[in-house]
């Protein structure tokens, strides 16, 4: 049972159905007191409503940003903090931590320093989307981008251990979003249960011809995000697109942006949310500029998308 009075479930972090509220990720957040989310919003002429940032359970940015997320809500955003069980080793991410194993936190080796992140975030009174261990669902060898992806029993049981905490603490404050590399029926394997998510989260990122990988072509946004919206239909959850971003190359960027967000209202009611990965530079392939400013074309597309009551 709660220790404290638990603080009740926020209604700022959630859209109601009928508008659509933007964010963004940008390179330097938060440790630049989010002056690049406030340059982004001076370039798109928009004020966004989420800002998402990453924490890793195994480096120095391990604890929970209490000053941060503070100072993100007197600013008028609502945190996304993405919560990864892993030291950050991006030359082989794939391989296995022991230490920090879905394994070793569905068996509470790490029931402390949740507990810590649970009293810390309820201490916050600050509204906050916890996005724990994204893109956890492709299958193994296949785009794989991290160690806990391939292992749904153990990720489900890691998820609900993590929000049993959190209820046990009191952090209404908190929701949990659960996201996924991409929303099918293997996805479907990884859901922890109705009961301890709050969203249902998707990255939705159109790498065009600037990959060198053998699936890299050129897609629409209707042709990546149909297909996981009808998936995410059988939770009847919020939907919110976690990180959003096209490529230039193989296509019309402009057109693509455009298409996205006019087709938001009619054709995707359940989105309430859409974060823009707004990176320059891909880890991976730093050919691919992800940024909706990329070209003067693209971002007066953007632009005009979203200058529309829906995402006000």
């Amino acid at each position: 049972t709660p220790t404290h009075t638990p603080i009740p479930r926020p209604v700022a972090t959630l859209n109601p159905e009928g508008r659509v509220g933007l964010g963004v990720y940008v390179d330097g957040v938060p440790y630049d007191d989010f002056a690049s989310v406030y340059r982004f919003e001076k370039l798109v002429e928009h004020k966004m409503e989420y800002v998402l940032w990453f924490h890793a359970w195994g480096n120095s940015d391990r604890a929970f940003p209490s000053a941060d997320v503070r100072l993100a809500w007197q600013m008028g955003f609502t945190p996304v903090l993405t919560w990864e069980p892993w030291r950050r080793n991006f030359d082989d991410p794939t391989a296995i931590q022991p230490e920090y194993s879905l394994e070793s936190i569905a068996g509470g080796a790490h029931d402390a320093y949740v507990r810590s992140w649970a009293r810390s975030a309820r201490a916050s009174g600050v509204p906050i989307v916890l996005r724990f261990a994204h893109e956890q669902s492709t299958e193994p060898g296949l785009i794989s981008w991290y160690p806990w992806q391939g292992d749904p029993e153990g990720y489900r049981e890691a998820f609900r251990r993590i929000a049993a905490i959190f209820q046990e603490e009191g952090a209404g404050n908190v929701q949990f979003l659960w996201s996924a590399m991409w929303l099918d029926g293997w996805a479907s394997q990884y859901y922890p249960g109705d009961d301890v998510v709050d969203l249902v989260g998707t990255t939705v990122l159109n790498h065009g011809d600037g990959a060198s990988a053998e699936w890299a072509r050129w897609r629409t946004f209707h042709e990546l995000f149909d297909g996981q919206y009808q998936a995410a239909r059988q939770w009847n959850q919020p939907v919110m697109i976690t990180e959003l971003a096209t490529a230039e190359f193989g296509g019309d960027k402009a057109a693509w942006l455009r298409a996205c967000f006019t087709s938001l209202q009619p054709r995707y009611p359940l989105v309430r949310a859409v974060l823009l990965f707004e990176v320059e530079s891909d880890r991976e392939w730093p050919i691919i500029n992800w940024s909706v400013a990329s070209s003067e074309e693209s971002l007066v597309a953007f632009k005009e998308a979203i200058d529309d009551p829906y995402f006000r």
